[in-house]
Formats: structure tokens, C-alpha cells, sequence
């Protein structure tokens, strides 16, 4: 999706503000305020790039048409790997460590998109 060639400053401040989101699905969480990214961000982060409708997904479908992408189609990409889909590796030099670390995130980022997406049953 991302391209070698020569972005404008716009396009590239675009696409950073999209890759961060990416980023943060993977972020460790804490619950201590020294944690660079909080439970909240990283729920954000989740509706931002798999949401079908509402707030985030008409943020992030604005955000990708400024760049030449579909917004649905990176939802709809994102959603395939959250339901078990294959989530890329973190780049082609990793070492079993990095690997280890990724499939540890993508499960952890996966949990929450279920406990995101699960009805929640209300006690009588």
C-alpha cells in the first residue's frame, strides 16, 4: 500500500497520522500514566482503522482519500487480520525475538478487538 515514491509534505504527514494509528493496535498498554499509549488510544486506534460506520471510520476514509486510498478497503484488510488473517511481520530482518514480541501483540490486539466487538449480556 505504502509507495516509494515522493509524497508531498501533506501526503506524508497523512500517511504518518495513518501508520501511527496501525502502530498503536500493537502498542503495550498500562495502566500507569507513564505509558505512552493508554487502553483509550489504543480503542481508538482500533475503531479507527476497522470501524464500518460512524466517527472514526468517516476520519479515516477522509484521511485516505487525501493520499489516493480507499478507507474501506484498509478496514475491511485490518478486520480480515483482526478475525485471524495473517498480520505482516514487523519487517523482513526481524529476529526471533521482534517475532516473538508481534505475535504476542497480535494476539493481545486481536483480544481486544473481540471484547471491543462481543455484546456485553446485562444482569437482570
Amino acid at each position: 500500500m505504502i509507495s516509494n515514491t515522493h509524497q508531498t509534505t501533506e501526503a506524508a504527514l497523512v500517511t504518518a497520522i495513518i501508520m501511527q494509528a496501525y502502530r498503536d493496535l500493537f502498542a503495550r498498554v498500562s495502566d500507569t500514566t507513564t505509558s505512552l499509549t493508554t487502553q483509550t488510544d489504543q480503542d481508538q486506534a482500533i475503531a479507527f482503522m476497522t470501524d464500518d460506520f460512524g466517527k472514526w471510520a468517516q476520519h479515516r476514509n477522509h484521511l485516505c482519500s487525501l493520499i489516493g486510498w480507499d478507507g474501506d478497503v484498509l478496514a475491511a484488510r485490518v478486520r480480515r487480520m483482526m478475525l485471524g488473517g495473517a498480520f505482516p511481520d514487523p519487517n523482513a530482518s526481524a529476529n526471533a525475538a521482534v517475532l516473538a514480541s508481534h505475535t504476542d501483540a497480535v494476539e493481545r490486539v486481536r483480544a481486544r478487538y473481540i471484547h471491543l466487538r462481543t455484546p456485553r449480556s446485562h444482569a437482570a
